[in-house]
């Protein structure tokens, strides 16, 4: 989708497998070097979906001890009743309506998303919210998803990249007031991997259950705290 904030950035850095053959081979030599697992994740289409190699998938789950968690974007229920028999770890973005207009540009709507999640809900789903780009917004997502019945959340912070439209750092005290307010409604809150590294915001380790990749800053948070931690080699939403 190219969307204004990322460009496409990001997946720039990840394997890539464009066909189902090739996924199922990049995958397989994964397998065979004894990797744990891999997230399998787009671009999204013009609609909103990552379009997912079902076939290649089921095969993937079938013939490799590799741990899979989907990107999956919109879905429907053809996709999700597919997604059942692979029985895959999924991270689902609700993202807030201003994100949706003014980054992603799609013409759908937040209830597509949530649509899409209520659909997934008795899979291996844990939802993600980008916050720091519209606070207000952002929390009444968090309050709609809690009300859905979820108890986990993946808060991910808006990223500035240099080179698009949308470069400016997020406002750090909304970020962390909004976290409060995830902290309040879910009993475990996951610190994800998409975000920048903002020294406030990782020295409020103790706010969350789980950080991925933290920083020294949130590190010695948790030291000081005594708190006893474990370490994981995995995606944040792999229990």
């Amino acid at each position: 989708m190219m969307c204004l904030h990322c460009r496409g950035r990001y997946l720039k850095s990840m394997i890539h497998a464009e066909t189902p053959e090739k996924l199922i081979d990049v995958c397989t030599n994964l397998d065979e070097k004894g990797v744990i697992g891999c997230l399998i994740s787009g671009g999204c289409d013009l609609s909103g979906r990552v379009p997912l190699p079902l076939e290649a998938l089921h095969y993937i789950r079938e013939e490799t001890d590799l741990v899979l968690n989907l990107h999956t974007g919109l879905v429907n229920a053809h996709t999700v009743r597919k997604l059942r028999e692979i029985d895959p770890y999924i991270s689902f973005e609700v993202p807030t309506p201003s994100v949706i207009s003014q980054l992603y540009q799609l013409e759908v709507t937040q209830q597509d998303y949530v649509d899409s999640l209520t659909l997934l809900k008795g899979l291996k789903v844990t939802p993600h919210i980008m916050i720091g780009f519209n606070p207000q917004e952002e929390r009444e997502t968090i309050k709609k998803v809690e009300k859905m019945g979820f108890s986990s959340l993946v808060v991910i912070v808006f990223t500035p990249t240099r080179g698009t439209p949308f470069c400016d750092h997020p406002d750090t005290e909304e970020v962390i007031k909004t976290c409060d307010v995830a902290r309040t409604l879910f009993p475990r809150l996951i610190l994800g991997c998409m975000r920048p590294r903002i020294k406030e915001l990782e020295e409020k380790a103790l706010l969350f259950d789980g950080i991925v990749l933290p920083t020294l800053w949130a590190k010695e948070q948790v030291q000081e705290a005594g708190i006893p931690v474990e370490i994981k080699n995995t995606c944040c939403v792999v229990e």
